[in-house]
């Protein structure tokens, strides 16, 4: 079935930070010990940077707290940091999509892990984020398959949308990012926002609210 489809990225995009820095204050904040972990932080980044490590190394790193975080820490995340960082322009637009009769689908780099919880909106029809490992009914630290982010969040994209049965009307959907590496994304729909930024070829959205 052909539909008009909203799609948005989350961090810095919705959200006004990145949340994988988010998380790692959280996890610092509610389990003290994983400071340590700042260090193993630093010194992958500068592996990465160094084109040493694969990019799902690096943010498996950065999410090392999450192995002792109950579904109930993960939810709190997302109460108590994700909502209070929401840009209530990009709220707005995620209701007036809604309303407009948009199916609207939010896909992140993310951890599935806890952006699932922006399905509480009712603005929101689904969420994709970066799987990660679960073992004993926890999530750990390892990604589980590719980080999806880019030429990824097409492959996710197009799979949930032969899983529902919806075609993308190119001309009436629309997409909105901060980044350019969601080019991919961008190109799935004629009607592309970048946000707080300029780009030839996209039109320019300021969120501040």
């Amino acid at each position: 079935m052909e539909k008009k489809v909203a799609i948005f990225d989350i961090d810095e995009t919705i959200i006004k930070k990145d949340s994988m820095f988010l998380f790692v204050l959280y996890g610092v904040k509610k389990r003290p010990w994983t400071f340590i972990n700042l260090v193993a932080i630093g010194l992958v980044t500068v592996l990465y940077k160094l084109k040493l490590m694969k990019v799902e190394k690096v943010k498996g790193t950065f999410f090392y707290a999450i192995r002792y975080f109950a579904e109930s820490d993960l939810q709190n995340f997302y109460n108590d940091v994700l909502v209070d960082n929401l840009y209530q322009d990009a709220l707005k637009e995620l209701q007036e999509k809604k309303e407009a009769g948009f199916h609207v689908l939010l896909v992140s780099a993310s951890p599935y892990a806890y952006v699932k919880y922006f399905n509480n909106l009712p603005c929101v029809d689904s969420v994709i984020g970066t799987e990660l490992v679960q073992m004993s009914g926890r999530y750990t630290n390892v990604i589980n398959g590719n980080n999806c982010k880019g030429e990824e969040k097409v492959v996710r994209i197009r799979q949930y949308l032969a899983d529902t049965d919806i075609q993308i009307d190119y001309d009436q959907s629309c997409a909105y990012s901060d980044s350019l590496t969601d080019m991919p994304m961008f190109q799935l729909v004629k009607n592309r926002y970048l946000i707080n930024k300029h780009s030839p070829g996209l039109e320019a959205l300021s969120w501040k609210a």
